[in-house]
């Protein structure tokens, strides 16, 4: 394991957010839990990171600095779970940071759920969603552009022009389409060992399976204080209490 890829994350957006919401406390809160977590005292630093995370709540500002710090803390106390979690809403808040995308990959394969998505869902996670919009309005611009511009124009460029955006704009389409369907899904990560049940209920005669924490799962409908859930990986499907999984979104 390349531990240096845990190391704390800081840049210039998350001092931005700071300064906008006028609370110098919090920005020396976070240089504390710096402090800690340098010195290994990961739970004073959980403790500090999430103290930063619920006032950020309270000003309606998000940090992918501070989830993924929370979720640095959550690895080095074992808890894979929770540290896969905010890994993800790290990754919603900056989807192409290499340290968050190596950390997330690398608790997905120490938790074995490094298979999750086929290839076609590996490519259209390349790209974020509203990367996907605005390639496809792009391609869309210079498609038609090229149609009406050769209407009047005889050109070999604009012939070119006009096939090749027109080719990938269609490609594009089709992968935001699928993009927007997952999107769509409520998903949610399991925080810690549990069992898939046949039914909402934990009565004696229940069917379950043991399940590892960090899968994540789509969630289906809700019954009480059970969600119905799908593993994708594993291709099951049952009931979880609703407090062994929290649901990714910010």
């Amino acid at each position: 394991m390349k531990q240096k890829k845990y190391k704390i994350l800081k840049t210039l957006i998350f001092f931005v957010i700071i300064i906008s919401i006028g609370k110098t406390n919090t920005l020396s809160l976070f240089n504390e839990a710096v402090d800690e977590y340098k010195k290994g005292n990961f739970t004073n630093a959980l403790e500090k990171f999430l103290t930063i995370k619920e006032e950020l709540h309270k000003n309606k500002k998000i940090s992918a600095e501070v989830f993924y710090n929370i979720g640095n803390c959550y690895f080095r106390l074992n808890q894979l779970g929770l540290s896969r979690y905010y890994y993800e809403l790290a990754k919603l808040c900056n989807y192409h940071n290499k340290n968050i995308n190596y950390n997330l990959n690398l608790v997905k394969k120490l938790t074995g759920n490094n298979l999750e998505e086929n290839l076609m869902e590996q490519i259209v996670s390349f790209f974020s969603f509203n990367e996907l919009l605005i390639l496809i309005f792009i391609l869309n611009l210079i498609f038609f552009s090229s149609i009406i511009l050769n209407i009047f124009l005889t050109s070999k460029l604009l012939k070119w022009a006009k096939r090749i955006s027109g080719i990938l704009f269609g490609i594009l389409f089709i992968l935001g389409i699928i993009r927007y369907i997952n999107e769509t899904k409520l998903t949610g990560i399991i925080i810690e060992p549990t069992n898939l049940l046949s039914a909402p209920t934990e009565l004696g005669q229940t069917k379950s399976i043991q399940i590892n924490e960090a899968k994540k799962v789509i969630i289906l409908t809700e019954k009480e204080d059970f969600y119905a859930v799908y593993l994708k990986q594993d291709k099951i499907q049952g009931w979880i209490k609703k407090d062994k999984i929290k649901t990714i979104k910010l």
